[in-house]
């Protein structure tokens, strides 16, 4: 079955296979990663390529759930394109939302201040801890922020009492 995606970069035709991948393990290791947004797309787009239950279930959890609207959106438009119901109702693709308030950013940085034990800011050690402490955050800010991350984090700590 040949299936046209329609994602941000323009649309994609692929061929749905299918069949289970006989790498599904490592593809539901890559798409459960909390720490590297990259890797769930690409297990995302590698899942879209097979309708089986497994990759069924993968793509609708991220679908639903994932933190980074790149993902959650590819997941869905493979769980779009596969046909996938939650309970024979259509998924829908929810608003942007990334799921931390600044209360959960101001809890995060004092920790990372509190764990460095920092006299004065040093970007790089405060980024190593903050991805110790919170990788999940960490990632998600990342791919929000993209080449804005640094000025982010160093506005942020500025901000911190």
């Amino acid at each position: 079955m040949n299936v046209r995606l329609e994602t941000e970069r323009g649309s994609v035709t692929m061929k749905i296979i299918q069949a289970e991948p006989a790498n599904i393990e490592e593809l539901k290791i890559k798409a459960t990663t909390k720490d590297s947004w990259e890797t769930r797309l690409a297990a995302v787009n590698e899942l879209a390529k097979y309708d089986c239950q497994k990759s069924r279930y993968i793509l609708t959890k991220l679908a639903s759930s994932d933190r980074v609207f790149a993902v959650k959106e590819a997941a869905f438009n493979a769980a779009q394109a596969m046909g996938i119901t939650k309970k024979g109702v259509p998924l829908v693709l929810k608003r942007k939302d990334i799921g931390y308030s600044s209360k959960d950013f101001a809890k995060i940085f004092s920790r990372v201040k509190r764990d460095t034990q920092m006299e004065e800011f040093d970007l790089p050690v405060f980024k190593k801890q903050f991805q110790v402490v919170s990788s999940e955050m960490y990632d998600v800010m990342q791919y929000e922020e993209q080449e804005n991350i640094d000025l982010w984090i160093t506005a942020l700590y500025a901000n911190l009492r």
